[in-house]
């Protein structure tokens, strides 16, 4: 007898997959009918080919006819005009898959809602994943976990779309205490972007050019709730009452992503 699966069963067996993954973002698949499993795929089983590819390959048209494929990372868009392979959104809406549902949306900038888009405008039915799921595939999805929290110090590219997007900065793992900032109002053909946080909290550090030139962070005067950043130049952000600062350098900046660097550091 055919074992049949629910909707949740399939999602945590999407997960299992992308577990599979020793690269990051990690992606795993799974496609069903009728509540019977059909195909798994997880991002490099085999070679460079994304998770969606992987278990519709192993699917014939008929099996592939009016089934659902659960994938833990929004599928893919052209990127480019010349590209030679299909996308997998286009996989998809070719294979006769009709409906495809999501882990999470994909935070690379040139992608996000990009592939549920295309799905929705060919009819594709789109759902996503439950929300104690979607955070699971966050945190282990993308090499450093969850976009939205950084900890201690470090490096990150991050998509700024939209309204941006906003970040916790967290002192440490086991030390909690926290800064928000925010990127937003990307401005590639300028070469700026807009840091900003509490009002009064953020202040440019006019001539440093590394965080080690940086000695006393109140020195560095006119401090406002934002600071419009270009590659190299290095803000300081510590809103009124906190017991720590941050640090952040832009390092690049990108049409639809920017790269950053920061640091946090006790107050004396």
């Amino acid at each position: 007898m055919t074992k049949i699966f629910s909707k949740t069963d399939f999602m945590k067996m999407a997960i299992e997959e992308h577990l599979k993954c020793t690269k990051y973002p990690r992606v795993g698949a799974v496609i069903a009918k009728s509540g019977e499993l059909l195909a798994t795929g997880y991002r490099g089983e085999r070679g460079n080919d994304h998770a969606e590819r992987v278990a519709i390959e192993k699917l014939c048209a008929d099996q592939l006819h009016d089934s659902t494929i659960y994938t833990t990372l929004e599928p893919c868009v052209k990127l480019f005009d010349d590209q030679d392979i299909q996308s997998c959104a286009e996989l998809i809406i070719n294979s006769g898959i009709t409906e495809v549902v999501i882990g999470v949306l994909d935070p690379n900038g040139t992608i996000y809602s990009q592939g549920f888009r295309k799905l929705l405008e060919n009819n594709i039915s789109v759902s996503f994943f439950n929300r104690k799921l979607r955070a699971a595939v966050e945190e282990e999805t993308f090499e450093y976990g969850e976009i939205h929290k950084i900890y201690g110090n470090g490096k990150r590219r991050v998509p700024v779309v939209q309204s941006g997007i906003s970040i916790e900065v967290h002192f440490s793992k086991t030390d909690l205490r926290s800064i928000s900032i925010k990127w937003a109002t990307l401005q590639p053909t300028h070469g700026c972007v807009d840091l900003s946080s509490n009002n009064g909290a953020v202040r440019v550090a006019a001539g440093a050019s590394s965080f080690g030139d940086i000695t006393d962070p109140m020195v560095f005067r006119f401090p406002s709730h934002f600071a419009r950043m270009k590659k190299g130049m290095i803000a300081i952000v510590q809103p009124v009452g906190s017991t720590f600062f941050v640090l952040i350098k832009l390092i690049d900046i990108f049409e639809n992503d920017i790269t950053f660097q920061w640091e946090v550091r006790n107050q004396n």
